[in-house]
């Protein structure tokens, strides 16, 4: 004869719901939002000015051009600059994504210390 082992407990709905509505879970999901928001507005920014910047450069170059080799080469250089800045930035966010990702994992790893060495004062 077998012996039936219970079966986990899932969660219900309402269960997940009641968890997700908790206002520490709320107040927690609405700081890492706000703080990834700040991040990438912050950077893009800075992006943004770079990409303006070079941008600026290659318009003095094209007023500098006397001959067609002279644009064509022009716009090679830009077209190489931006590839290669686009490229640096699509790295950049994926830093700044696996920063802000150990940065919460840091903080729960503290927190779950914090909780239970102050359990065990008491």
């Amino acid at each position: 004869m077998k012996h039936d082992k219970p079966e986990p407990h899932a969660a219900s709905p309402v269960d997940v719901f009641a968890t997700m509505l908790n206002p520490a879970t709320l107040e927690k999901s609405a700081s890492v939002f706000g703080k990834g928001v700040r991040t990438f507005q912050e950077e893009g920014m800075r992006f943004f000015n770079r990409r303006m910047e070079d941008n600026a450069k290659t318009m003095r170059a094209f007023a500098a051009c006397r001959t067609l080799p002279d644009v064509f080469a022009a716009q090679q250089k830009w077209f190489a600059d931006m590839t290669r800045t686009y490229s640096e930035e699509w790295t950049r966010y994926g830093e700044l994504v696996n920063g802000l990702v150990e940065d919460e994992r840091e903080e729960d790893a503290k927190a779950q210390g914090n909780g239970r060495a102050g359990r065990a004062s008491h």
